[in-house]
């Protein structure tokens, strides 16, 4: 006997929704003959797990937590109250389905010790014998919108930091780094112009800048409790050298493939956060300088003059999750909000942009049907993230920061 179900959802190609949103599909079962069942369940099922093991004295140790975030079952045949039998007669059955999210729903994401899963599933209960399970994934994605969500993402962001080489009397004068980013949030599709000035007044050649968007996990678990960090570089570029006793300036975009939106409050066990980091190479020290600035990754773009991004519906223009039990740690870095939303947000032109949704490239490929014993279907899911085709923002330059390389006169005898 050859039983199939398939499942999709109504209007949504891309099975992607937003938290708050309706999700709404099909079940359709396919029998070529007629088969009993005690009942037809149709679950919609959201939850995160972590997992993985560490060794420590010759013994391994494993670390595991879960949290749910939704559980909606109904019945679209008989019941598990009773023990009565019911037949699914030989055809074509649909049946169709509608689960509200919870706003608190954090983003879909799959890692390598754990992952963020929201699941469509119909089981075929037989006591007598055993369930039949059909699965199908679908990505839920937190509203994360740059311009009210934490709206001084839109202010220019600055760091500066100094180094010095070797000690005593062989310790060189300072390596000056600055970091300049026009605006600390970004969303995929866009490229960060980061322009950093190093001031190399120091005895000592840097020989390369290297840069990278880094995106930081953090994995909790319940029994035991403990936690580890998951470190991503999604983006790569390089600067050319900095002669000694020289001051250089230089802008490199750093792109933003697809990627999970930042999320640090709504899962209590899987915390994503991203930085962009510089560092300054001293070869002939085998040394190096680094800086680090933490930005925010959102799913709605800073607005931009003379283009309107559509935006799915939302509950309303300002929304913020619970706080989470847990401190975000300071590997997970987030530019904070304050202050009131900035009334020159809306546009002048009637452009609308519409996002694609993409696979993400350097997270996992998850097994939706990890947990069930006898699963039909496809078992690899990958969540879609939104990707922008919108201008990226204006470099900061400044009367100290062209894109030029110049002697420092203070060096000059």
């Amino acid at each position: 006997m050859v039983v199939t179900c398939e499942i999709s959802f109504d209007n949504n190609v891309h099975g992607t929704f937003y938290a708050g949103q309706l999700v709404n599909g099909c079940a359709t079962l396919k029998c070529d003959r007629s088969k009993e069942v005690q009942a037809v369940l149709l679950r919609v099922v959201g939850y995160s797990i972590t997992k993985w093991s560490e060794k420590s004295l010759g013994s391994s140790k494993l670390y595991a937590g879960r949290e749910d975030y939704l559980a909606s079952n109904t019945y679209l045949l008989g019941s598990e109250q009773n023990n009565n039998r019911h037949t699914i007669q030989a055809g074509v059955h649909s049946y169709n389905f509608a689960c509200q999210l919870p706003y608190q729903c954090p983003s879909s994401f799959e890692g390598r010790y754990g992952c963020i899963r929201y699941i469509v599933k119909v089981l075929l209960i037989r006591p007598w014998k055993f369930d039949q399970a059909y699965t199908k994934g679908f990505t839920v994605l937190k509203m994360l919108d740059l311009n009210f969500d934490t709206p001084q993402l839109r202010s220019a962001a600055h760091s500066e930091g100094y180094r010095t080489f070797c000690c005593g009397p062989c310790k060189t004068d300072p390596l000056k780094l600055e970091l300049n980013l026009p605006q600390a949030g970004y969303v995929p599709g866009q490229k960060i112009p980061v322009t950093v000035v190093v001031v190399n007044s120091s005895s000592v050649a840097v020989s390369e800048l290297r840069l990278s968007l880094v995106m930081l996990v953090r994995y909790y678990s319940v029994s035991p409790e403990h936690s580890r960090v998951e470190r991503i570089i999604i983006s790569r570029a390089k600067g050319d050298s900095v002669l000694k006793q020289c001051t250089r300036s230089l802008t490199i975009e750093l792109p933003v493939p697809s990627t999970p939106p930042t999320c640090v409050e709504l899962s209590n066990i899987i915390q994503i956060a991203y930085q962009v980091e510089v560092e300054a190479l001293v070869k002939s020290l085998r040394e190096q300088q680094l800086m680090v600035m933490p930005v925010t990754i959102g799913t709605i773009p800073l607005a931009v003059s003379g283009i309107v991004v559509q935006q799915p519906p939302r509950r309303s223009a300002h929304y913020e999750g619970p706080r989470s039990r847990r401190d975000p740690p300071d590997e997970l870095p987030m530019v904070t909000a304050l202050g009131s939303v900035p009334n020159d947000l809306t546009p002048n032109s009637t452009v609308s942009e519409l996002p694609k949704y993409e696979e993400s490239r350097h997270t996992q490929r998850g097994n939706i049907n990890e947990e069930e014993l006898h699963a039909f279907g496809i078992n690899e899911f990958a969540p879609l993230y939104p990707v922008y085709s919108i201008p990226s923002p204006t470099p900061v330059l400044s009367a100290n920061t062209r894109n030029a390389g110049f002697v420092n006169q203070s060096f000059i005898k």
